[in-house]
């Protein structure tokens, strides 16, 4: 990182993140950060006066160097010294952008161990535009600027900055009179964004800037991981160390007892390798429809709780209740925060409607939703699924979404969606074992959904479908072509096991 491209005329400062911790005393500096530590084994005093402004705030490196670095042999060695380190330490240098004045227009600071910046000014006839990657939001106090493709983020002080980020929605001449009246400034500002990685590539309408994702996919993709940003991540209690707001599961309604099969049941079930070699999307149902008690054992063996859990002693404990649960298939930290709604529309000694289903009491629970609903849901899931009729029974994936995010910070979401995934599985291979016809969705209309299960979309969002029935009497047959490898027979020989009535 070189600090001579034609920036000294401006006004440019310097200062340490605010995670870093520089060691007392007269010694080696070692300079702490969550990413670990870096030791400067023989600062000169210009270096080590430097880092500790740096670390009180912005400075201007001429305020500690003096303001001509060539004047003498001394001042030079210092700053050449000085530029060493900040090329050194360069993720934990935050760079910050001024006009003539003095007054702060942007920061650049950098989210990642790996990151660098090196500002050059742009030609001036270079077409520049943001990154249709970049995103702008207000952290409450000032905007700032992101994009999954960057390790940095700009931070956004007074408004002419945020006027010299509108100029860039459509590609422009680096130079010219778009730039007026912040001409005297813009083409600092768009070099710091350049080397912050926010403006789009050599070509500005080209579409394969981000390897195939969408701005919103690659975003979440990168927040969710660690890596590329410095969010706080992980166990981090955001909502407080008293516990999860939302109980373990939701207060029971009055509702209707479900079968609950019996181990010796389980025996008619195929060996698990057959459920697997078996398993398909089924998007066809026959005449005969799914009884309740065919419902209540799904229901059983992949979402019932199976015990309550109290936390051993690192867990919160105080205030509200800390339990959490254990259920057929795995949650993120035990949280469970999904819920399971079933929407009926023919199965044997259920009523048509709308269902909650509580785990604890292995119940449902009705929803008063009218026909209209009843219909509005099963012929959307039709519509998504491809079926020419509507499915016997839907069943729906909420997240009571504070349930997992009191916890957990950054990953929350992802969570949520790695669990939906899990239950998924175990409603296929249960579908499947039980010699059902299952179908995950791709895609739901969350708002409408909300209306029809009277949750609060924000609250519980809606997560996931899933669409099951009785099978039809002959395969379904979808008209695709299947190229069959790595053990072709095994999956035709497990369904031709599983048309076997169960013994």
């Amino acid at each position: 990182m070189t600090t001579d491209h034609g920036f000294r005329g401006r006004s440019e400062l310097w200062s340490l993140r605010e995670d870093v911790r520089i060691s007392p005393g007269d010694g080696p500096l070692r300079l702490r950060s969550q990413w670990g530590e870096v030791t400067i084994e023989r600062p000169s005093p210009v270096v080590r006066e430097a880092l500790r402004r740096m670390r009180l705030g912005p400075v201007s490196l001429e305020n500690v160097t003096g303001p001509e670095p060539g004047a003498s042999e001394q001042a030079h060695g210092d700053r050449a010294r000085l530029d060493a380190v900040l090329d050194r330490i360069q993720p934990l240098v935050i760079r910050t952008l001024g006009s003539a004045t003095g007054q702060p227009l942007l920061s650049v600071v950098p989210l990642a161990p790996q990151a660098r910046f090196d500002p050059v000014p742009l030609a001036p006839d270079t077409r520049v535009a943001l990154s249709t990657f970049a995103q702008l939001r207000t952290d409450g106090r000032e905007y700032r600027l992101e994009s999954p493709l960057s390790l940095h983020r700009v931070q956004l002080h007074r408004p002419e900055a945020l006027w010299l980020i509108g100029r860039l929605a459509r590609p422009v001449a680096a130079s010219g009179p778009a730039w007026q009246p912040l001409a005297d400034v813009a083409g600092d500002v768009l070099a710091y964004l350049a080397a912050a990685g926010l403006l789009a590539g050599p070509d500005p309408d080209a579409e394969s800037e981000g390897g195939g994702w969408s701005p919103v996919d690659l975003m979440f993709h990168t927040r969710s991981t660690t890596g590329r940003h410095d969010n706080a991540f992980g166990v981090t209690y955001p909502l407080g160390r008293a516990g999860s707001p939302e109980p373990v599961v939701k207060a029971p309604a009055p509702g209707i007892d479900l079968h609950r099969p019996r181990w010796a049941d389980l025996a008619a079930d195929p060996p698990l390798a057959i459920a697997m070699e078996g398993r398909r999307s089924v998007r066809a149902h026959g005449a005969e429809p799914v009884t309740a008690d065919e419902l209540g054992d799904l229901l059983y063996r992949t979402a019932r709780v199976r015990a309550l859990v109290t936390p051993g002693d690192q867990e919160p404990r105080e205030g509200r209740d800390p339990r959490l649960s254990d259920r057929p298939y795995p949650g993120g930290g035990a949280c469970y925060e999904l819920e399971v709604y079933v929407t009926v529309g023919r199965c044997t000694g259920l009523a048509r409607g709308v269902y909650h289903y509580d785990p604890f009491g292995h119940r449902l629970e009705p929803v008063d939703a009218d026909a209209a609903v009843v219909d509005g849901l099963l012929s959307n899931a039709a519509e998504r699924a491809t079926m020419d009729v509507a499915p016997q029974l839907l069943i729906t994936l909420t997240a009571r979404f504070r349930r997992i995010s009191w916890k957990y910070e950054g990953l929350a979401y992802a969570t949520v969606l790695k669990d939906v995934g899990v239950l998924f599985q175990s409603l296929y291979l249960v579908c499947t074992a039980m010699r059902l016809a299952p179908c995950a969705l791709g895609a739901v209309r969350a708002d409408a959904t909300a209306r029809a299960l009277r949750t609060d979309w924000l609250l519980e969002p809606t997560v996931g479908q899933f669409i099951l029935g009785r099978p039809p009497d002959a395969p379904a047959e979808y008209g695709w072509r299947w190229q069959p490898v790595n053990d072709a027979t095994w999956p035709d020989r497990a369904r031709a096991r599983l048309r076997e009535p169960a013994s």
